[in-house]
C-alpha cells in the first residue's frame, strides 16, 4: 500500500473481487458501503477484509462495515 492510500477494503462477491483504497478512513468506508448496498438483501454473502495504518483504524472500518450489511439484511 503505498503511502497516498493508507486504507485497503478487500471484498469478495459473487461477481468477483474488488479492491478499494483511499487515503482516509471515512473514504474507503462510504466506498466499501456503496458495493454492500448493491447487495442489499444478500450484503452478508459479501465477505471483506480491511487494511489500514493501525489496527484501530481497521477495526472500526471492519465493525461499521459489518453494521452496514446487517441493516441491509434486515431491510
Amino acid at each position: 500500500m503505498s503511502s497516498v492510500d493508507d486504507f485497503r477494503v478487500i471484498l469478495e462477491t459473487r461477481d468477483g473481487r474488488r479492491v478499494l483504497t483511499a487515503a482516509a478512513e471515512r473514504e474507503v468506508a462510504l466506498k466499501a458501503e456503496s458495493v454492500l448496498r448493491y447487495y442489499e438483501g444478500q450484503a452478508l454473502t459479501v465477505g471483506f477484509s480491511v487494511e489500514g495504518p493501525t489496527p484501530s483504524s481497521a477495526r472500526r472500518i471492519a465493525l461499521y462495515l459489518t453494521d452496514v450489511a446487517l441493516e441491509l439484511e434486515l431491510a
